[in-house]
């Protein structure tokens, strides 16, 4: 049975934005395959889909927002009536018409118990589909669009393995497959087609190409000859035996394609070779700047290449990198807003790529290589007095960007040099948490395991820097925090400083009661004793009416008076998330909360006793690009949602931008609006808490609407009977709260 689903009309939907609209931001530097149809190029990479026209310099990106159920793409493959095919690391098949933007998905794959599905090739021969994947090789057939059979057994060496296919090909009446057991032993294994039976494992003979450790993994037909690119060289098989091209003997070979005139491969040492009609080699252009991964070969025999960090590479002299915009990875372990809507991101604790910024046009990473940074290693990424914004480093301290300014400024890596202490076998190694800021400007951040116990740090609003440490009895705390924490520390509306601790015993939440003051450190303490659901913390927030939410890896807390927290019955626990890890919570402006877990985000009412709403990876169809999402931000200008995962980073138009001060221009859309409609009409431009009357032109009364209390409200097209109105103007009024402010605003309604 194959598993089909078909959807249409991508372009139309990304065309119109609005509530409900998904955007997805990924890296694409990292190409895992790519495909030629004429002059263009199309790349799979691990964070989507990209298409280039060779000598331009715009892209055309599919991510999961516009079709894509899984952006970690694996293999590409163009089929004969142009179709894009791509295979992901899940198994997920899609299948895209370039002419009308329709996607199909062929789900069989990634519905097999197979423990892993990642699909390492595409080889198109007419009709039939070769797919190779980590568990053996499926045969498709393009006219009948379904599955024929799926071989995991190849002579011998099947036997209690598991067989993965890196490479597949159709020659000579036979199918020939590139296969490895994972445990050094690499052969190509060979079938008849003629055989009308290739399940058993007899039915495979198994050849030995380029010595005992030669591994096979590209399969390729040129000059009417088979090819193998090999760990040993390139081999072509000629009399029955496979003979190596002696120019590129040891050359460690990964891929190869063709053309009509030559064969092109490219090498784990970086090189590119074309190879003639004669087993001559010539050297392609210089060796590359990034690793390759896979490659084409025009119709004028220029090399395009598939690389890792540097997209698809063109040679033009020297090579030449082509990848769209974008951040410097996929890993968004960190997220927040700046005061001028721009989004950051932070790339990680381990192997980073620095962090990131977003303006709402261009993607700008800062890196050790191009920006005065210590490390790339950035896992924190905080807004704080000023609206400067704080990158927090894995052992290199903390990197201050004020406000306006474009670049990191040495002189704002803080660490050792403003009397932080690192970790206590290297004090110049030190770990910075999440950045708050206090009323009085006061810049407040902690330290992981400070050698001399002072793990909170603050800069006062005078600039002078000052240290100490967090006391719960008498004892000094070490862990204030760790790189797994979303935020750490938090301030609540008597400028009380708020903070998870990792240390032992001493696990859970203290607050300081400290009211501003710099020079208090005693600290109340709460755990599992005092009610919160898990010892274990992984974010603190403050929300709008000052309770204190706190994310465990049990559900949620609610130290509900921040005054008095330690009162009886102070801590309420959300029953309904019991259990679930919380790894981030964000308020927005309708004071709602997005709480980020590893099962996927849920929306919760004001009070928590709600579940407004649910994203997973599987209700939005990917949209949600990974379930276990590390960090959520909110643009209380706009409304959107920011998820970040590792990844790549998602975003959510919603009803719940800020609302504006004072009235000033209704926008109402669509307009005219047809009904009945499953969209309502979207009335934006509203006060805090606004209310809605629909009046006929002739002033009667329609419909009285409350709305959400943000700047966005909503109708439905109906009266106060539930009835669809009649065609016709009608007249918006919104008013506030208090009735002293109102604004009118006219709607066409067209009923169908």
């Amino acid at each position: 049975m194959v598993y089909v689903c078909a959807m249409a009309g991508w372009i139309a939907a990304v065309a119109t934005a609005g509530v409900g609209t998904w955007k997805n931001f990924t890296s694409l530097k990292d190409v895992k395959d790519i495909a030629q149809s004429g002059d263009t190029i199309w790349a799979a990479t691990s964070g989507g889909l990209f298409a280039w026209e060779q000598g331009a310099s715009t892209y055309r990106i599919f991510t999961n927002a516009e079709g894509l159920q899984n952006i970690d793409l694996t293999a590409i493959g163009i089929d004969r009536q142009g179709d894009i095919w791509t295979g992901t690391s899940s198994g997920v098949l899609h299948i895209l018409s370039p002419t009308d933007g329709s996607w199909r998905y062929v789900l069989d794959i990634a519905l097999t118990n197979q423990t892993n599905k990642r699909i390492n090739r595409l080889a198109v021969y007419g009709d039939t589909i070769l797919i190779c994947t980590d568990f053996g090789l499926s045969v498709f057939d393009r006219g009948k669009f379904e599955f024929g059979d799926t071989f995991s057994k190849f002579g011998n060496m099947s036997i209690g393995v598991r067989i993965s296919v890196q490479d597949a090909a159709i020659f000579d009446g036979k199918i020939w497959a590139a296969i490895s057991d994972g445990q050094g032993n690499n052969r190509i294994a060979v079938a008849s087609l003629s055989n009308p039976n290739l399940l058993p494992r007899e039915a495979w003979s198994l050849q030995i190409v380029g010595g005992a450790f030669g591994a096979p993994v590209a399969l390729s037909v040129f000059n009417n000859q088979l090819y193998a690119g090999t760990s040993a060289g390139l081999y072509v098989l000629q009399g029955g035996a496979w003979v190596a091209v002696r120019s590129l003997e040891n050359a460690p070979v990964l891929r190869a394609a063709t053309s009509t005139n030559v064969l092109a491969v490219c090498t784990a040492s970086s090189e590119v070779f074309t190879v003639d009609a004669q087993n001559s080699a010539t050297q392609f252009g210089p060796t590359l700047p990034f690793p390759p991964t896979s490659l084409s070969v025009t119709a004028a025999n220029d090399v395009i290449i598939g690389s890792l960090n540097g997209g698809v590479l063109s040679l033009q002299g020297s090579w030449s990198a082509h990848v769209p915009n974008g951040p410097a990875s996929n890993q968004f372990i960190s997220v927040a807003l700046d005061a001028d809507g721009a989004v950051w991101g932070a790339s990680g604790n381990a192997n980073g790529s620095g962090f990131y910024r977003y303006d709402g046009k261009a993607w700008k990473s800062f890196t050790v290589a191009n920006s005065n940074l210590p490390s790339n290693d950035y896992f924190r990424i905080s807004i704080g007095c000023n609206g400067t914004v704080w990158a927090s480093s894995y052992g290199r301290g903390v990197v201050e960007i004020p406000r306006g300014v474009d670049s990191v400024d040495a002189n704002h890596v803080y660490g050792r040099n403003v009397g932080m202490v690192g970790v206590p076998n290297d004090p110049s190694f030190v770990v910075v948490g999440n950045v708050v800021c206090d009323s009085r400007g006061n810049t407040w951040m902690s330290i992981v395991n400070a050698a001399d116990k002072n793990v909170l740090v603050v800069r006062r609003a005078d600039g002078t820097w000052q240290t100490f440490p967090a006391l719960i009895g008498n004892a000094k705390v070490g862990f204030l925090m760790d790189a797994s924490v979303d935020r750490c520390l938090a301030v609540d509306a008597f400028d009380n400083i708020w903070a998870t601790v990792r240390e032992g015993a001493y696990k859970g939440v203290i607050s300081l009661g400290n009211r501003g003051s710099i020079d208090s450190t005693a600290a109340f303490h709460f755990t599992t004793a005092n009610g919160l659901p898990g010892d274990d913390i992984r974010t603190v927030v403050v929300d709008k009416n000052n309770e204190v939410w706190v994310g465990t890896d049990k559900g949620i807390g609610i130290i509900l008076d921040p005054a008095n927290p330690l009162r009886e019955g102070g801590i309420a626990a959300y029953r309904p998330l019991s259990g679930l890890v919380v790894n981030t919570i964000a308020i927005d402006p309708l004071n709602q909360k997005w709480v980020g877990t590893t099962e996927g985000v849920i929306l919760l009412s004001p009070d928590g006793t709600q579940q407004i709403a649910t994203y997973t990876v599987a209700n939005t169809s990917g949209k949600v690009i990974e379930n276990d999402v590390k960090s959520i931000a909110f643009d209380a200008q706009s409304g959107t949602v920011y998820f970040g995962t590792l990844s790549g980073l998602a975003s959510l138009t919603t009803d719940a931008p800020a609302p504006k001060p004072s009235f000033d221009e209704l926008t109402i859309a669509p307009n005219p609006f047809l009904v009945p409609s499953t969209t309502p009409l979207t009335i934006d431009g509203l006060v805090d808490n606004s209310g809605l009357k629909i009046l006929s032109i002739d002033g009667r009364l329609i419909r009285e609407l409350s709305t959400p209390g943000g700047r966005i409200g909503f109708w439905d097209g109906k009266d106060k009977n539930g009835q669809d109105v009649a065609s016709g103007v009608y007249v918006i009024t919104a008013f506030s709260e208090d009735g002293n402010q109102v604004a009118t605003s006219k709607v066409a309604v067209i009923r169908r």
